[in-house]
């Protein structure tokens, strides 16, 4: 297909606010999205990869170093995604592979219960189910200074 797969550079960001679109990420400015992306390439934990046709990003992923303090570290896929018009074409996963040649140590990604295509995707590139788990988020208020 002619596609290279590469580190993500600040002047890639407007084409990965474009591509996470197709997920249904929400839409970021083109500031936001700059920031964001400037943020993740100056970590030293994180690393954006994306895969780019022509000029054009046609795919990335985000993977994150996460350390533990009473298990094993590990990297982590923390969003992989795929413009529509190039699923089914290997994109996907010559990023992990790409990502997994990149990194040392175990690599795991979480998936939503309701992204059934994903869960099928990654089980087809060598990936399996460790865990099911849920995920609490706690909206910082003030549940915790109420008065009693």
């Amino acid at each position: 297909m002619g596609y290279i797969i590469r580190s993500a550079l600040e002047s890639d960001a407007l084409g990965i606010n474009e591509v996470s679109k197709h997920l249904g990420y929400s839409e970021l400015s083109s500031s936001d999205a700059s920031s964001k992306l400037e943020e993740l390439l100056t970590s030293n934990l994180d690393h954006v990869f994306v895969a780019e046709l022509d000029g054009q990003i046609i795919a990335w992923l985000h993977l994150i170093y996460a350390r533990r303090l009473a298990s094993d570290n590990f990297h982590e896929i923390c969003g992989l995604v795929v413009s529509p018009d190039f699923r089914g074409r290997g994109v996907g996963k010559h990023l992990v592979q790409y990502a997994q040649d990149n990194i040392d140590g175990n690599l795991r990604v979480r998936c939503n219960e309701l992204r059934v295509e994903s869960h099928k995707f990654y089980e087809a590139i060598g990936f399996n189910c460790s865990k099911v788990q849920r995920v609490f988020q706690h909206a910082h208020n003030k549940l915790l200074n109420r008065d009693s």
